[in-house]
């Protein structure tokens, strides 16, 4: 069996991931792809707005963020950027940024990138004593914790909840993680740690290999609870997203099920330039088994609404205008189906709402 395809049982040694040479990809403009910018980052918004909604902080109130694992700082534009809608999540001016991550290059990276003066950004590990302040929102995108094996997981989210708690005031903690059965790595549902090959980069980055960890909802649940029981904080509410079912980028590369139709592929092709595409390639059949019973009845109604939104599209040659109305009808289908929160996409989302 080879080590991607075995459960990996490494060391107690902490794993720290290694990116030298990845910035490339993080800044480089191929990677906001019509899916990300249409799909991907309104979902993302939308995590972190519903996240900011439950703290109630006037709206004339600084909003202090500490983004774990920042990397080149999404975090900082999905908060304070423009979405499609041109409305900002949260002004920069009321946006009090502390960006932190393990590897120097993003640090680097995202310190000679950002340079608003509302942000900065630190060289550290969650698992350690965080940066000083007290903080209303502890962000986390890009999936930065699936880099952790569950019980590292259960570290980090303890030195945030006993943050929280030392602080004795209330915040919000957005927990991203790799979905566990997102169709992406169907055959490797059965495991929930192996080798991940980051053999989407963009700009010229290298391709890289590590451990990550995957998660449905309860075992995402379990750690979290874990944690709270040993820092004795409080979790009033919480919530639960997947982004991504058919859309992640290894869709495009077909790394892990080489079966798998290119559906983002596709996609960015009915916005981008539609000629050749036909909707039949899109057709999408879902597992009917290797998966909990809810995320199988999940993946079969996604399944029907995803195919009866191609049905009028189907046996023909596409229009311009054709293309433009399938593209839309899709990409609202990936978002409508962010609410499950299974872990039946690309990533995983967990919104905390938590009380010292």
């Amino acid at each position: 069996m080879s080590p991607s395809e075995r459960d990996l049982d490494e060391s107690p040694a902490r794993a720290v991931a290694s990116y030298e040479g990845a910035a490339q990809h993080y800044l480089s403009p191929q990677r906001r792809d019509p899916v990300k910018v249409l799909s991907e980052e309104p979902i993302s918004r939308r995590i972190i707005a519903g996240a900011l909604s439950w703290l109630d902080i006037p709206d004339d109130a600084p909003v202090r963020v500490l983004d774990v694992g920042s990397g080149t700082a999404d975090g900082f534009s999905l908060l304070t950027a423009p979405g499609e809608d041109g409305v900002a999540v949260l002004p920069e001016s009321r946006c009090r940024y502390v960006g932190l991550d393990v590897d120097p290059e993003m640090v680097a990276t995202a310190a000679a990138h950002i340079t608003s003066p509302r942000a900065e950004f630190v060289l550290g590990d969650v698992r350690d004593d965080l940066p000083d302040g007290e903080f209303d929102l502890y962000l986390s995108c890009g999936v930065p914790y699936s880099h952790l094996r569950s019980d590292e997981l259960g570290e980090a989210l303890a030195s945030v909840l006993g943050s929280i708690t030392a602080g004795r005031r209330r915040a919000a903690v957005v927990v991203d993680v790799l979905g566990r059965y997102s169709v992406e790595w169907q055959p490797r549902w059965h495991l929930d740690r192996w080798d991940y090959a980051m053999s989407f980069f963009a700009g010229g980055g290298e391709h890289i290999e590590e451990p990550m960890t995957f998660y449905d909802r309860t075992s995402l649940d379990r750690v979290v609870a874990g944690a709270a029981a040993t820092t004795g904080a409080r979790i009033t509410r919480r919530a639960h997203t997947d982004r991504s079912v058919l859309l992640g980028r290894h869709t495009a590369t077909g790394t892990f099920h080489p079966g798998v139709p290119r559906f983002r592929s596709l996609v960015n092709a009915l916005v981008r330039d539609p000629e050749g595409v036909r909707a039949e390639q899109l057709h999408f059949t879902p597992a009917v088994d290797g998966a909990p019973d809810a995320v199988l009845a999940h993946l079969a109604a996604f399944a029907r609404r995803w195919n009866a939104t191609l049905e009028p599209f189907v046996g023909r040659a596409l229009s311009d205008s054709d293309a433009a109305r399938l593209a839309d009808g899709l990409l609202t289908c990936e978002r409508d189906a962010a609410g499950a929160g299974l872990g039946v996409g690309h990533s995983l989302t967990a919104t905390l709402l938590v009380e010292p």
